[in-house]
């Protein structure tokens, strides 16, 4: 038997994500079509804190030539930036561009309508509520991701 707290949030949860998910658009405003790995490598990226080649293969448990082949298919379509690193000019980060921003946002698993639609509904004060305790929630998820990171590299 469930603990009624864990089945209040899988009951929760899968009612807001059939709400607000996201139709995912898998090409950017030209019409060119990115995989839905390329997505994926772009929703890993930050527009100013760079990521290694290394790291980012890791984190996505591919190997650091699959990760390459991607980064440099990515670079080619202007969705990602390279830049050596100015004290270790071995090491490349990976940024993403604005064209590469734009696509990360139209792949999110939420649409932003919709929940803008969501919010408008609700009363100020629940969903001020509602966003502290899912800001909570993310807080305590980030760092049970953390932890199963170091017992990875243990």
């Amino acid at each position: 038997m469930l603990d009624s707290r864990i089945r209040r949030l899988l009951d929760a949860y899968p009612a807001i994500f059939l709400a607000c998910h996201r139709q995912h658009v898998r090409e950017d405003e030209a019409g060119k079509t990115i995989t839905e790995h390329q997505a994926s490598v772009l929703d890993h990226l930050h527009a100013t804190r760079p990521t290694t080649l290394s790291k980012l293969a890791e984190h996505m448990g591919v190997g650091r030539s699959t990760m390459s082949i991607t980064a440099a298919r990515l670079v080619r379509g202007g969705y990602i930036a390279s830049s050596r690193d100015k004290n270790d000019a071995r090491r490349v980060g990976l940024t993403l561009t604005p064209a590469g921003a734009r696509v990360k946002e139209q792949n999110s698993v939420l649409d932003t309508e919709l929940v803008r639609a969501m919010f408008r509904s609700m009363p100020a004060g629940e969903l001020e509520t509602a966003l502290r305790g899912i800001e909570c929630m993310a807080k305590f998820a980030r760092i049970m991701l953390r932890q199963r990171k170091r017992g990875r590299d243990e």
